[in-house]
Parts: C-alpha cells; sequence; structure tokens
C-alpha cells in the first residue's frame, strides 16, 4: 500500500536552479491556461464548442492565456519570496534584485508569442520591478492575495464585453486564488524549499 500511495503522489526531487526556474515556469502556464479556459468555457456555456474553434476567439483566448502567464510568473515569485522570507537576505534591495533576474530568466525560457513580437517582455519586466519595490516593503502577503494580479490580468484580455467582465470580477479572483493556492502545496511536495530558499540567498547575496 506504501508503494502504490508513493508511486500515485509527485516525489520530491533534488532542487538546482533550472529546476526551480522550470517549477515556476511550469507552473505559471499551468495557471494562466487553466484560470483562462475554465472561465471561458464557463461563461461561454452552450456555445463555448462553436467559439473555441472560431479563429478570432482562439487568437484573442491565446492573447489572454500568455498575458495572464507574464503576471502569474510574476505571482509565483511574490509567493515563494513571502514563504521564504525569513531565510533571505534582510536587505529588500538584494532581495528585489534577485527576483527581478529569477522573474527575467522565467520568462526567456519561453519564446515571445506573436502578439509580443517587435516588443518582447520589456513592460512586465518594469512592471515587476515596480511591484518589487512596493511588495518588498511590505508585510508578506497570502498567495490569494497575490494572485489577485493574475486575475485582473485574465480579465482585462478575455474576449468579453466589458459589462460581463466587472460582473465576473469576484468569480475568476476567487477561482484563480484557489489555482495559486492548490500549487503551492504542489511546489511544497515536489521542491525542496530549503535548498531553493538556500538557492535564492546565494544568488542574492553574489549579486551585491
Amino acid at each position: 500500500m506504501r508503494d502504490l500511495i508513493g508511486s500515485l503522489l509527485p516525489s520530491r526531487r533534488a532542487t538546482d536552479w533550472p529546476s526551480a526556474v522550470e517549477a515556476i515556469r511550469a507552473g505559471a502556464a499551468y495557471l494562466a491556461q487553466g484560470a483562462s479556459y475554465s472561465y471561458l468555457r464557463a461563461r461561454t456555456l452552450l456555445a463555448g464548442p462553436r467559439l473555441f474553434q472560431d479563429a478570432d476567439f482562439g487568437f484573442a483566448l491565446d492573447v489572454c492565456k500568455w498575458e495572464a502567464f507574464g503576471v502569474a510568473a510574476q505571482d509565483l515569485i511574490l509567493m515563494i519570496e513571502a514563504e521564504l522570507r525569513p531565510s533571505l537576505p534582510v536587505d529588500a534591495r538584494l532581495r528585489a534584485a534577485g527576483l527581478a533576474r529569477l522573474y527575467r530568466e522565467v520568462m526567456e525560457s519561453e519564446a515571445v508569442p506573436p502578439h509580443r513580437a517587435g516588443r518582447g517582455w520589456d513592460d512586465l519586466y518594469s512592471e515587476f520591478d515596480a511591484r518589487l519595490a512596493v511588495f518588498l516593503a511590505r508585510p508578506p502577503l497570502k498567495p490569494d492575495a497575490i494572485s489577485i494580479a493574475t486575475a485582473l490580468r485574465l480579465l482585462d484580455h478575455a474576449p468579453i464585453e466589458d459589462s460581463v467582465r466587472e460582473a465576473d470580477r469576484m468569480m475568476v479572483v476567487n477561482n484563480t486564488a484557489f489555482r495559486f493556492i492548490e500549487y503551492q502545496a504542489k511546489l511544497r511536495r515536489t521542491l525542496d524549499m530549503r535548498a531553493l530558499a538556500a538557492l535564492l540567498a546565494q544568488r542574492m547575496t553574489d549579486a551585491a
């Protein structure tokens, strides 16, 4: 029975820098796509199958997914920092610089999508730098508070009418928060968080 349970649960693997970057990239993709698709499938109801096959709707959905991905990666990094903060450098400037570099590595591990051709991810880098300055100056937030940014970015780009967008705000915020909390539990099961804290702290200190 123990062997069976062990085969069903994700095993914790040795955590190095590439595996941490990949966990954040994969998590952001999973959260952005899952939240976007589940919301739009629920919102479009019986029209969903036809809409999801429409080229224009598909392109808009792809834009929504990628824009949510960029913010979901930010939110995952902030979520990790909030949990590991006691093990990281006290100097917020060191933490901000290290987390900004981590975010860039995560984003650069994905090809720039067509709708961002020619501008890349630069605006998201600047956005995250500004968020870090505010976030790290305050007590750490819980995942449900952090993930609001992903939910709102998803809503900003969802191919729906503005009146519907506003009416669905809390539903999307709550659904996205649940997904982040669930993914946090997965990270704790699959990554060695103490090792990750040591890696982050070392990189932050080395860059000083």
